[in-house]
């Protein structure tokens, strides 16, 4: 229940910033306009070697465009930094809660708000104007569904790991830039990992960035086999073991600075 409370209070925390955030909603779909304007040039008129043509390759980055507010543009470090700054996290790691848990579930609940109130607005914005693409198979839906959930808790651990970090480096800046470069450029936001030069194409299929943003577009667009939510499972479960590790490794280590 408490874990639960925790993501209530983080969506209702939210929903003041509204506004806000439709703003953020319109600069994300200009950047989706700009991407789709861009790829349009590369391809139209093209000798079609490539795997997309113009219009898939559109549907391609209205989807990416999508996801990235739930798998993509998390909370830096998880605010984990700054209760290491502030010392906060010393009474945090005491309480008789799992920390793993209390952190990702006040994430969870941001994320919840920015699927009902970034991705499925922005969604609609590309469906009303370029297109969208709709699933053929009733199976996709399901799958899809799997696929961006274990997307999630890719996402969340990868920033888990950013801020828990903190315990040892104080600063996370230079981390959760690494981070989010990896996860944009090798998880296929500006350029399909099909683009890729080879090796690095083969290579970043099996990494974790892949599967917290171009498997979920990729089953939604009908272009992959299901099977990558496999893969997407065992990174979920090798990173989510390997953090809560990291938090009992952080407890003993802890040194507050300040606080």
């Amino acid at each position: 229940m408490v874990y639960w409370i925790l993501l209530q209070k983080s969506f209702l925390r939210n929903m003041q910033y509204k506004i806000a955030h439709l703003i953020n909603n319109a600069a994300s779909a200009i950047f989706g306009f700009v991407f789709i304007a861009i790829w349009v040039g590369v391809l139209e008129g093209k000798d079609q070697n490539s795997p997309y043509n113009v219009m898939e390759m559109t549907y391609y980055i209205a989807a990416v465009q999508c996801i990235l507010w739930i798998s993509g543009f998390l909370t830096a470090g998880l605010n984990i930094q700054n209760g290491v700054r502030n010392g906060a996290i010393s009474l945090e790691l005491v309480r008789p809660t799992n920390f793993f848990l209390y952190v990702t579930s006040q994430e969870a609940g941001r994320l919840i708000y920015n699927f009902f109130f970034r991705t499925i607005p922005i969604g609609l914005v590309f469906a009303l104007t370029v297109g969208f693409y709709v699933p053929q198979k009733g199976t996709t839906y399901l799958f899809l569904c799997i696929s961006i959930f274990l997307a999630i808790i890719i996402s969340i651990n990868l920033h888990y790991l950013v801020g828990i970090s903190a315990c040892w480096t104080t600063e996370i800046d230079w981390a959760h830039f690494v981070n989010f470069t990896l996860l944009v450029a090798l998880g296929g936001q500006f350029v399909p990992i099909d683009f890729l030069p080879a090796p690095l194409s083969t290579l970043t299929q099996y990494l974790p960035f892949a599967g917290a943003i171009y498997y979920p577009v990729m089953i939604l667009l009908e272009k992959i086999s299901y099977d990558v939510i496999l893969l997407q499972l065992l990174w979920a479960v090798v990173l989510t073991l390997f953090n809560l590790w990291l938090t009992e490794k952080a407890r003993q280590k802890l040194e507050i600075q300040g606080g």
